[in-house]
């Protein structure tokens, strides 16, 4: 039996019915249990699937089984992307506090393994464009508003930290899965005006896209089934422990971006074109790519969908309303 925390969250969501298509019992805990989706899951592999209301934040385990777990992926956090509705305090009582009540769960009931789900944001300001997964913690914080990113990544470090310490101390095996930008249907960053999904929308309607500065930044991209992937392979894989880079080890300029984007939503009666803007100054300037070999080599995992076969999937399905 797998337990998911935050299971309904956007890597969640496609985690769960990958898990249970691969034959995995799955629990699905959140705060809230959004009844639809429960419902359909619970409805098509009855038996398999089971939705328990949890709070990470309180150390009170009654809603979970005491045995009969065997790997419990923690993907429960408040993101980056919410700076201006959270706390420093909310931050920490989540994703670092948060982080712990799991791991006490885990050595109280005996689970074999943790997959913990790590952002990037710890080596975003980092010396070496490369990232392996002994590249030294860099970053910066910069501001939203008037809210700062430093509670998300410290949170964050110390969750991963604390896994690690617990492995450590032989009270549970815990992986640490660090992923690159990720990309998918239904993901939070869509109710925000962020550059991607205006690439999307302008390529739906046809309209032109702009390429500021040489763009020659470089991102590592991935998506987001290929990071469930990777789950599930750290989960069968009995010596994995500590971290793992999880990326497609490929970077991407924000042209290579805007053309696969244009091919996968734009029609053949509309495409968009492609409109250079030199003199404007490129938004991002730092490039990152991971290195995936320890994946690739302890895992057996490598992500299966290229860039354009990501789109084309994200497109299938947002036109088939799936994984909202």
């Amino acid at each position: 039996m797998i337990l998911v925390t935050g299971a309904y969250g956007f890597i969640g969501r496609y985690l769960i019915e990958m898990l249970l298509t691969q034959g995995f019992d799955v629990i699905a805990s959140g705060k809230h249990i959004p009844g639809k989706q429960a419902r359909r899951l619970f409805d098509k592999y009855n038996g398999h699937f089971e939705a328990r209301e949890f709070n990470v934040t309180r150390a009170n385990f009654k809603s979970l089984p005491d045995k009969g777990i065997s790997a419990v992926v923690h993907c429960a956090a408040l993101l980056r992307i919410d700076v201006q509705k959270y706390t420093a305090f909310d931050y920490f009582n989540v994703n670092s506090t948060g982080t712990y009540n799991i791991l006490e769960y885990c050595r109280k009931t005996k689970v074999e393994k943790i997959v913990y789900i790590m952002t990037h944001s710890d080596i975003n300001d980092a010396d070496s464009e490369i990232i392996k997964e002994d590249t030294p913690r860099q970053f910066k914080t910069p501001y939203y508003g008037d809210k700062n990113y430093l509670p998300f990544i410290i949170s964050k470090v110390a969750g991963a930290d604390l896994v690690t310490k617990f492995d450590q101390d032989e009270m549970v095996r815990g992986i640490i899965l660090r992923l690159s930008n990720i990309r998918g249907y239904g993901s939070k960053d869509s109710k925000f005006n962020c550059v991607f999904h205006n690439f999307i929308k302008k390529a739906i309607n046809g309209e032109p896209i702009e390429i500021w500065g040489d763009h020659t930044t470089r991102r590592d991209l991935i998506y987001v089934k290929d990071v469930c992937h990777a789950i599930i392979s750290a989960i069968k894989t009995p010596e994995a422990r500590f971290t793992y880079n999880i990326g497609t080890g490929v970077g991407l300029t924000i042209e290579d971006e805007a053309k696969a984007i244009i091919e996968a939503f734009s029609s053949d009666q509309k495409k968009s074109d492609i409109i250079y803007k030199p003199d404007i100054t490129e938004v991002r300037t730092k490039s990152c790519v991971f290195d995936i070999t320890k994946a690739r080599e302890e895992l057996a995992w490598s992500p299966k969908y290229t860039y354009l076969e990501a789109m084309k999937d994200f497109k299938q399905c947002m036109d088939n309303n799936s994984y909202e």
